[in-house]
């Protein structure tokens, strides 16, 4: 195939990611991220993803990029259907009267795409589009927890060329760089005068850069092991801020103000998390293989995010608490080649999350989970495959307390609770993924001499 003949097709398929991008808004890994980034790999509740095996595996290892000869393309469309019941069982926002639960649980799309293509018999060329860092919370009704969180939404698009080299037949290294578009708005409800609370929005963006690595090895047939990094990603996001009057009913003297109205341009610094992956896929027999994965996420660097601005009191218009642990995640999973045309898979995953109880917030009422899956693949053709998977996580139920006026919106660090309660989070996932052989492969990488 033709050099401008790629670049052609590689132009389409970024136009798809690019249409379908816009409509992702639902995290399903830890915190904000965003997992599901291939239906392959989902089969198996993302056991081996670091390992080779499709070229999806390149969002986890960029030595992944010379999975396959020639030139491959991958298509992945993921529905996450979210259900999120929040409770509130104390503070003082429960005194107002609203309901005293609501389902913040949204439906959403997540697509990702992959191409690569073989340069010569040691070196491919690849680019990952993908989405992942996302939320979007809108509760149901209103209640007492929308003056915390109301609609609210984080977007994401990131752009990962990357180059892949055989130093040998059985050892693959590869590198790559992040392009990476953020964007965040989170609203807050007002309850009216004398509540002390108002209305507040902040809505900003940036694009920031990163690097990826990985690595393939084979050290004996039928066993590969993959590592895979993502680097770090600094954000210094730029925005509109905005926030109404409040006041509040001081006994013996009325209505106080107690914060004023504020339009301003507000500024905030966040850095997105690194990610180590280490898998295994292991050939057990002509038909069965087992693989794992172990995955960490840096998100204790997080700590608090500011929105800052001289219009606002001391300089800072609001403070996201988040100051989150790590999070890990462990899977296995197996995948069966039933017959020529048909591969089975299926897998469970547990996952640490970086939001404990004392951190927990009802914008994200994350927690840790266990992951089953299902998935197969039914080759076409020689030239099309069609991945389908479904999975389920289960949430730990969790618990929240926000508090104001102490060093931390989080309860136990001082001021007075404004909101106590409960979550309980489930998630279904389905996803398709179209896989596509544009030309005949390069001939095999000879033996060296």
């Amino acid at each position: 195939m033709g050099t401008s003949k790629f670049v052609r097709l590689a132009c389409v398929s970024a136009a798809a990611l690019l249409a379908g991008t816009a409509l992702t808004h639902e995290a399903s890994a830890g915190s904000f991220g965003v997992r599901e980034q291939s239906a392959y790999f989902q089969g198996m509740s993302f056991a081996g993803t670091a390992a080779g095996g499709d070229i999806s595996s390149m969002f986890w290892n960029s030595a992944a990029t010379a999975t396959l000869p020639g030139f491959n393309t991958s298509s992945n469309g993921t529905i996450a259907f979210g259900d999120a019941d929040l409770t509130a069982t104390g503070g003082a926002l429960t005194g107002l009267p609203l309901p005293k639960s609501a389902n913040n649980g949204t439906d959403a799309f997540i697509p990702a795409s992959y191409a690569t293509y073989q340069l010569n018999d040691r070196l491919w060329a690849g680019l990952a589009m993908n989405a992942p860092f996302g939320f979007i919370t809108k509760p149901d009704r209103i209640w007492s927890g929308n003056a915390v969180a109301d609609t609210s939404k984080i977007f994401s698009l990131n752009l990962n060329p990357t180059l892949a080299y055989k130093i040998t037949p059985t050892l693959t290294v590869g590198v790559g760089a992040q392009v990476e578009y953020f964007k965040i708005r989170l609203t807050r409800d007002g309850f009216g005068t004398g509540t002390g609370t108002s209305w507040r929005s902040y809505s900003a963006d940036d694009w920031g850069v990163g690097a990826t690595a990985g690595l393939l090895w084979e050290p004996r047939e039928g066993t590969t092991i993959g590592v895979g990094y993502r680097s770090r990603v600094d954000l210094e996001l730029e925005g509109s801020y905005k926030r109404d009057a409040a006041t509040v009913v001081v006994p013996g003297v009325g209505l106080v103000t107690s914060a004023s109205r504020v339009r301003t341009t507000a500024t905030g610094e966040l850095s997105l998390p690194d990610e180590l992956s280490i898998s295994l896929r292991q050939k057990l027999t002509e038909r069965l293989a087992v693989l794992g994965t172990v995955e960490w996420q840096g998100w204790s660097g997080i700590g608090n995010v500011k929105a800052v601005s001289g219009a606002c009191t001391n300089g800072v218009c609001e403070t996201l608490n988040l100051n989150y642990r790590d999070g890990w995640k462990y899977a296995i999973g197996f995948e069966y080649l039933y017959s020529p045309t048909l591969t089975l898979r299926t897998g469970a995953s547990y996952e640490v999350s970086p939001i404990d109880d004392k951190t927990r917030n009802i914008l994200i009422p994350d927690s840790d989970r266990i992951g089953v899956s299902v998935g197969a693949s039914y080759k076409y053709s020689d030239k099309i495959t069609v991945d389908l998977a479904y999975s389920h996580l289960f949430f730990d139920e969790g618990s929240y307390c926000i508090a104001s006026g102490g060093t931390s919106s989080h309860c136990g660090n001082g001021g007075t609770t404004v909101l106590a309660g409960t979550t309980d989070v489930a998630v279904d996932l389905v996803s398709v993924g179209l896989k596509y052989r544009w030309s005949d492969p390069v001939p095999a990488l000879e033996p060296y001499k």
